[in-house]
């Protein structure tokens, strides 16, 4: 099969997935179904890709996930520390960068909102990153770069607008200043290490919290399901108490923090156990 042939294929099965959408989903089913059946469908798509390039490997891993997807059970978007081995350094730190766009997106209401740009996003981020790791055509890492660019800023626009849609108003008392009821910092898989994206979270919660009034805040610390629940007990507590440093660091007064650990207990994204779920892990904080 020639370059051009393939990057044709490529781009067919990632830029033009989304007309072909509405066909395919079912009229009555839900948000998170629709999102599940989208990330299926494109991961089997991708699988054809690669089974019509020779490269079985690779098409095997899609149509594993695609299996799982449509069993309810989507797995996370490549992590780069995974790659990094055969990653170059160049594409090491905008693929860093675009997991956690990716991440952020996905942990939002994107999957309900727009499940096909948000199976799209997941799943031509592993495009990109699958064919940056091998490295041998330039335009496939191009396209599959594109459609993850094209997808992720449908989704982020999608969370936008719902982020600017008022609240209803209650009925009796004055409505409260417009805050969200909580923010969400994510970690690395087995880390409690507060990355560059979860410190511009704590960031924003300490200048929100500055205008709403409300000065404690409870940190509250979670797992995904891989590992012992023992084992991620511990984890999640690390993971709140990391968050709890960060914020003194930000001027946030101890004694204004109270931390608890849930461990794998509470996940935000229901999986099976042993799955390395990121939008689970987590430090949710909840200004009181």
């Amino acid at each position: 099969m020639t370059t051009r042939t393939r990057i044709a294929l490529t781009a067919a099965a990632l830029l033009g997935l989304a007309g072909a959408a509405a066909a395919q989903m079912a009229p009555e089913s839900g948000g998170a179904d629709r999102y599940t059946q989208a990330l299926s469908r494109d991961y089997e798509q991708l699988a054809g890709v690669e089974k019509a390039e020779g490269d079985h490997r690779d098409a095997l891993t899609y149509a594993m996930r695609a299996r799982a997807a449509a069993s309810g059970h989507p797995s996370a978007p490549d992590e780069v520390a995974l790659r990094q081995p055969f990653l170059k350094d160049k594409y090491v730190p905008e693929l860093g960068q675009a997991r956690d766009r990716l991440v952020r997106g996905l942990s939002a209401t994107a999957r309900e909102q727009v499940p096909d740009a948000a199976a799209r996003a997941q799943t031509s981020f592993d495009c990109w990153i699958e064919q940056a790791a091998e490295d041998i055509q330039p335009d496939d890492i191009a396209a599959c770069r594109a459609a993850y660019l094209h997808a992720i800023t449908e989704v982020e626009r999608a969370g936008s607008q719902v982020a600017a849609t008022p609240a209803a108003a209650p009925p009796a008392a004055a409505p409260a200043p417009e805050q969200p009821t909580n923010y969400l910092v994510f970690f690395d898989w087995d880390k409690a290490d507060i990355t560059p994206a979860a410190r511009e979270v704590l960031q924003t919660f300490r200048t929100d919290r500055g205008q709403s009034g409300k000065h404690n805040v409870l940190a509250i610390g979670h797992t995904d399901t891989s590992g012992s629940a023992q084992y991620n007990l511990g984890l999640s507590q690390r993971r709140a108490k990391a968050v709890e440093r960060a914020l003194q660091n930000m001027d946030v007064p101890a004694a204004d923090i109270t931390t608890e650990a849930r461990g794998e207990t509470e996940p935000l994204v229901p999986t099976g156990d042993g799955v390395r779920e990121p939008q689970n892990r987590r430090v949710e904080l909840i200004p009181r």
